[in-house]
């Protein structure tokens, strides 16, 4: 009997202390704790979220694929945004492409902007575009249209550069391939050729 009561006085005690250290821990935890400072929090970034969410973009984008001859073509760019209203169009800046022909001969274009119809596989490149062939060519154009899907690509608007045989200049160039999946250029519109011979 008196160890019973002495568990009860146990119970009864503890049913008072527990909650009375409880307040205690508590009211301590909120003395002591650090005031918070708003201005500490933070900053949100200067953008207008709604804009944002409607300006998507892609980075680092790469489109890749094969021709009907068998040239071999890879696309990069630093950013693309697609067309809000056309996801398969889109503009692109930096733009890398890579023309590799069946029996090595290769092409590299680069170009500042551009815009890209993955559907149609049609780019337009514009803003210093730079032309450079395995064959020995160096050429800037502002701008070069047409096709990846059967390689068909011109420039309209003057090309300037070098070749194997010296400097050119030409109001028109069309890079093609033929049925072998070998890459062709061909100038017209007034050539203009200084032959400058090679170094020995």
């Amino acid at each position: 009997m008196v160890a019973d009561r002495h568990h009860t006085r146990l119970i009864k005690g503890a049913r008072i202390l527990l909650p009375v250290g409880a307040l205690i821990l508590l009211s301590t935890l909120f003395l002591l704790a650090r005031t918070v400072n708003p201005d500490d929090a933070i900053p949100f970034a200067d953008v207008d979220v709604s804009l944002r969410a409607k300006d998507q973009q892609l980075t680092s984008p790469r489109f890749s694929g094969v021709s009907r001859n068998g040239t071999e073509f890879a696309l990069t760019a630093q950013v693309a945004k697609p067309d809000p209203k056309d996801a398969r169009k889109m503009t692109a800046q930096e733009i890398q492409l890579t023309l590799v022909g069946r029996e090595v001969s290769d092409a590299r274009v680069a170009a500042n902007t551009g815009l890209i119809d993955t559907a149609t596989r049609t780019v337009t490149l514009t803003g210093e575009v730079e032309v450079e062939t395995s064959t020995g060519f160096s050429l800037t154009t502002p701008h070069l249209q047409g096709s990846l899907s059967t390689l068909s690509v011109t420039a309209r608007e003057g090309v300037t550069g070098t070749g194997p045989l010296g400097r050119l200049n030409a109001r028109e160039m069309h890079l093609s391939e033929d049925s072998e999946g070998r890459q062709r250029l061909l100038f017209t519109g007034g050539v203009d050729l200084l032959y400058v011979p090679p170094v020995e």
